[in-house]
């Protein structure tokens, strides 16, 4: 599997962590318009649709623009966002601390713009601290993750980053970095799970539309943002997708209520059954990329345990 990321990792500075982690979940398209307004060269108020704005970054990663070949978009459909971030679950901060971390993961074509998102990130804090939204916040520290984990400082305070230093990662080092399971993969949901099926979001955890909605996610992304195709044995996985049992069911639906629909969703834990020889890849992958609806926001992420 062709498929090529990277890893950051974002310190964060505040006195008002609490309201700065809520308005990150929220903060989609306040993030879209931070990254638009510093690559457009054009410096317009709103996206031009012109001929020489083809190449441009915004376009590219953010407008979700549907292939070209009809047979891939049969497959495919709408391209996902290859961006991911990783923010801290609600309650896991301490009131006294200062400081927090959050995550983002940026696929394929978008780590060529990895100055770009950091520098859209730091607009973003700087803007939602004058729109009254939390305190003050300032990115302290940007690293870059390998596959255990291990950072390595690419920029600091707001000096530009160092994107020379930044450390690719792929599919068969995240596998690899991994023990393998035997039949039993243990899942626990650290945000919510925002899965449809029938057009409806689901309000139980059902572990083959689980595993066939990573598969498709990865190789959306796969298809529109590295540059390879996944047609070969898919059908075989989504087989042994389909085979996948529960064997410890500790899901539940959290509802956030009316204030907040959009943090409703699946938790909880349970351990899955079946032959992960062949997608282990998707589920491995899917901890850096989560799942469903948000998940580009911090919704859907989870950790496999074996």
């Amino acid at each position: 599997m062709d498929f090529s990321f990277v890893h950051l990792r974002f310190t964060i500075h505040t006195r008002d962590i609490f309201s700065l982690i809520s308005y990150l979940y929220r903060s989609g398209p306040d993030f879209a318009e931070a990254f638009r307004r510093l690559v457009c060269r054009k410096k317009a108020l709103e996206c031009s649709s012109s001929p020489g704005c083809t190449d441009c970054p915004y376009r590219a990663l953010f407008s979700q623009q549907l292939g070209a070949d009809p047979s891939a978009v049969r497959c495919h459909q709408k391209p996902p966002l290859p961006f991911i971030f990783s923010f801290p679950a609600h309650g896991d901060t301490s009131k006294q601390a200062t400081d927090f971390t959050c995550t983002l993961a940026l696929v394929g074509k978008a780590f060529n713009h990895t100055a770009e998102f950091i520098g859209a990130f730091r607009s973003l804090l700087a803007k939602g601290h004058k729109a009254g939204q939390f305190a003050e916040a300032a990115v302290f520290l940007v690293e870059s993750l390998d596959f255990h984990g291990n950072p390595t400082a690419i920029a600091r305070g707001e000096v530009a980053p160092d994107t020379g230093s930044l450390v690719i990662l792929d599919a068969q080092g995240v596998v690899d970095s991994r023990c393998r399971p035997t039949d039993a993969v243990g899942v626990t949901f650290i945000t919510p799970l925002k899965l449809a099926k029938t057009g409806k979001i689901m309000c139980s955890f059902d572990a083959g539309q689980f595993v066939r909605s990573l598969m498709r996610r990865v190789s959306a992304l796969t298809y529109y943002y590295c540059g390879y195709e996944m047609r070969d044995n898919f059908r075989e996985y989504a087989h042994a997708a389909n085979r996948i049992e529960l064997l410890e069911d500790n899901f539940f639906y959290a509802d956030a209520g009316r204030r907040s629909p959009a943090l409703s969703g699946v938790m909880g834990d349970g351990v899955l059954n079946g032959d992960f020889n062949d997608l282990m890849p998707f589920l491995a992958l899917g901890e850096y990329l989560h799942l469903g609806k948000g998940a580009s926001y911090g919704m859907g992420q989870y950790r496999l345990a074996w």
